[in-house]
């Protein structure tokens, strides 16, 4: 590969993921492209007559390909761009700094840690389940996709059990907030604004009262000192702590409604978790790959470059539409067909350098609700469900079931 020097000022990509929504061929705020944003995807591989890149114009190209996305996620010419330390985490950093900061919040997501979890969070579930009414109506985002979200990333950064329900409302604002700001409305950017600095206020103040009682959680590990001895300031603390709170929590909530939501076109794969539950996290994978919880991960050309024989000069937007390329025909036989056996190879959670710090925690979660909801043997109420107006996420606003199966064992959260 030719590294040649970059021909243009590389502008944060950050400031920039407008590039790829607003020159796609449809209308991303049309709720028809929520409800199935799917087969758009397959427009655009039309309009690229076969090719997995399509180049939007001289400022932004889209990738709908897996292979393609693949080689973008593992080519050190794509990468962040400068830091805006305005808005952007340090953890969006290209590498050897990304690695450097990477591995001062690692250690609570690394395997062996997430399996020490795994027990609390399926006890977590099962008691989630067992409080719920059993005779009305339950809503599965609320009722029990956010709050196992919620008690695990909480329990992961150190925040005490009875401060985290307030946290709830600040993070749906605060997930809204990786959408464009040109793709909200007035009202929305002021809700954003406000979660924001709620959150930053009550960090700060946590900061505060944990310096004086450090222990092995991510703030403490974003307090100690580093391998160099050098020290991050608060607002490094709470960009970063913001951006895995988000990250760890919107991804494990729609996951578990897009994906029992799935299911139930597919009755016949949602009993089989139910009688074989060692099959779950196969169907886990599946799910990430049928209907995402991430629908973009975008990167800007740091030098010039190509993909896939399309030139891509220094600064350009690169969109890794990841709901086009985990249904590529080239990789995935019938890649609109939910097949809870099929072989993993989707690319939600990433890949490479920066791939989803919090995948395992991810999984584990939608694991332990699924397997204990399949064993209360929902079904849906029949009300139409509607999807998140954000772009970069997918999820559901709500998911209404009713349970037609005995209650899980009631479990307490430590």
């Amino acid at each position: 590969m030719t590294t040649g020097p970059a021909t243009t000022t590389v502008t944060p990509v950050t400031a920039v993921v407008r590039d790829v929504w607003d020159r796609l061929p449809f209308d991303v705020r049309d709720p028809a492209f929520h409800t199935d944003p799917y087969r758009h995807y397959e427009q655009l591989r039309t309009a690229a007559g076969g090719s997995p890149v399509l180049r939007l114009d001289e400022k932004a190209t889209v990738v709908t390909g897996h292979a393609a996305c693949l080689a973008v996620l593992g080519d050190a010419r794509f990468g962040f761009g400068p830091l805006d330390t305005g808005t952007q985490s340090f953890l969006m950093t290209d590498p050897p700094e990304h690695r450097r900061l990477r591995n001062r919040v690692a250690a609570p997501f690394a395997a062996r840690a997430v399996e020490r979890l795994r027990p609390a969070v399926e006890h977590r579930a099962a008691a989630l389940l067992a409080t719920v009414d059993r005779a009305g109506e339950v809503d599965v985002i609320a009722d029990l996709a956010e709050p196992l979200a919620l008690d695990v990333i909480c329990a992961l950064v150190g925040v005490p059990l009875g401060e985290r329900q307030e946290w709830i409302e600040a993070l749906k604002w605060m997930t809204a907030g990786f959408d464009p700001e040109v793709l909200r409305t007035p009202q929305e950017n002021a809700r954003i604004s406000c979660a924001r600095l709620d959150f930053a206020r009550y960090l700060r103040d946590l900061i505060e009262r944990r310096r004086a009682a450090p222990a092995g959680d991510v703030l403490g590990s974003l307090l100690a000192p580093g391998p160099d001895g050098s020290l991050l300031s608060v607002d490094q603390i709470v960009t970063a702590v913001g951006q895995l709170v988000v990250a760890g929590y919107e991804p494990a909530v729609n996951l578990v409604g897009n994906g029992l939501h799935a299911l139930f076109s597919h009755p016949r794969q949602l009993d089989r978790l139910r009688t074989h539950p060692q099959a779950v996290p196969g169907a886990v994978e599946e799910l990430l790959r049928y209907d995402p919880p991430i629908q973009l991960i975008t990167r800007v050309a740091l030098r010039d470059a190509a993909v896939a024989d399309t030139p891509v000069p220094a600064g350009t937007v690169v969109g890794l539409l990841v709901g086009a390329a985990n249904r590529d025909p080239a990789v995935f036989t019938d890649p609109h067909r939910l097949d809870t056996t099929r072989t993993p190879g989707h690319l939600s959670l990433g890949w490479g350098e920066h791939f989803c710090l919090g995948a395992r925690l991810v999984r584990v979660q939608a694991a332990a609700l699924l397997t204990a909801l399949a064993r209360c043997r929902p079904v849906p109420t029949g009300e139409p469900v509607r999807h998140k107006p954000t772009l970069i996420s997918r999820g559901l606003e709500r998911l209404p079931v009713m349970l037609t199966a005995g209650p899980a064992d009631e479990d307490r959260w430590p």
